[in-house]
């Protein structure tokens, strides 16, 4: 019986059983699909004072740029342009101030097969920032456009299309940054195998930041990364999580390195320290090759000592001695 004293007929039942088992089920349907990826919110766009002045190639007003990266925000489907107001943001929104350079647009020669062809190129730096907090987001973007040379009304519009290039790759980078930011250290672990070397550097970038051991093994792979940013972004994160583990390949490393990546290392090793840093900057100041290197060997080793007599730690007594060294070259 019903609240009004009619009787529910059995028809009428299952349907009513149906229609709640389908509510039920679309319930769950719901529940088991993904939650939509975190926005982020752009409260104030500024242009640095240079970019437009020292870039007539793109032949736009300050509104016209700013108006483009707006779009560009907000055709990433992640990034939401705030409206203008004088009001405080509420702080759960997180909003972020975006800064935007110009760096340059220059007119190369297309080297590509066929009529001679000219290239617009333009590169912009973006940086994000949460108003009162230093820690910022930085993002490079380059744009490259083809046009014919002889067409003088092709230029113009290659310049703004390479613009919107960059823009489009610098909000992609800054997005994959934040995204990062927002990752578990496990999730992190899982990108530095991605095949993007934005990922995998921006995986490193935090893991370092984080200064998790448990990273260290994947950061060590990465010492072998064939991105030359990747692997020396690796070596900084071993650095900074000071790690023994770091030294052995990293002196293994520095055997086929150039010698810029070498002056990098020494400076790492002499940061993590032990018998085998101080045994390799003891034989690289003694002996490398190039001047450079052993110079920044000494320094580092200069560096470690002065640490250890501070400390009272292994080598403090005599710096000229050659410390024992448990590996071979």
């Amino acid at each position: 019986m019903t609240a009004s004293g009619r009787a529910v007929t059995v028809p009428v039942l299952l349907n009513h059983l149906k229609i709640l088992a389908f509510l039920v089920l679309g319930l769950n349907s719901g529940c088991s699909k993904n939650p939509k990826p975190k926005p982020w919110y752009i409260d104030r766009v500024q242009l640095a004072d240079r970019t437009l002045k020292a870039n007539p190639a793109l032949t736009m007003e300050s509104e016209q740029l700013r108006e483009a990266l707006l779009q560009s925000f907000g055709a990433s489907r992640r990034f939401v342009p705030l409206a203008p107001t004088t009001k405080p943001r509420p702080p759960e929104l997180h909003a972020l101030r975006c800064k935007l350079e110009v760096l340059f647009t220059r007119e190369s020669l297309d080297e590509e097969k066929g009529a001679p062809k000219a290239r617009a190129e333009v590169g912009v730096v973006m940086e994000l920032r949460e108003p009162g907090s230093e820690d910022r987001t930085e993002a490079n973007g380059l744009g490259r456009v083809s046009f014919d040379p002889v067409d003088p009304a092709a230029r113009g519009p290659a310049f703004r299309q390479a613009l919107e290039q960059s823009l489009a790759q610098a909000v992609e980078s800054e997005l994959m940054q934040l995204d990062s930011l927002a990752k578990s250290d496990q999730e992190l672990l899982k990108d530095l195998l991605s095949a993007d070397p934005r990922v995998r550097d921006y995986s490193v970038r935090v893991l370092a930041e984080r200064k998790n051991p448990a990273a260290v093994p994947a950061l060590i792979e990465k010492l072998k990364d064939p991105d030359r940013e990747v692997a020396m972004r690796a070596v900084g994160a071993l650095g900074a999580l000071g790690d023994p583990r770091a030294v052995a390949p990293l002196i293994d490393m520095s055997q086929t390195r150039d010698p810029k990546f070498v002056v990098a290392l020494v400076d790492v090793l002499a940061t993590i320290g032990g018998r085998d840093a101080e045994a390799y900057l003891f034989t690289v100041a003694s002996g490398h090759p190039d001047d450079e290197v052993r110079q920044a060997a000494q320094a580092a080793q200069d560096r470690l000592k002065g640490r250890e007599a501070q400390t009272g730690g292994a080598g403090a007594a005599n710096p000229k001695t050659p410390p024992e060294r448990k590996r071979s070259d």
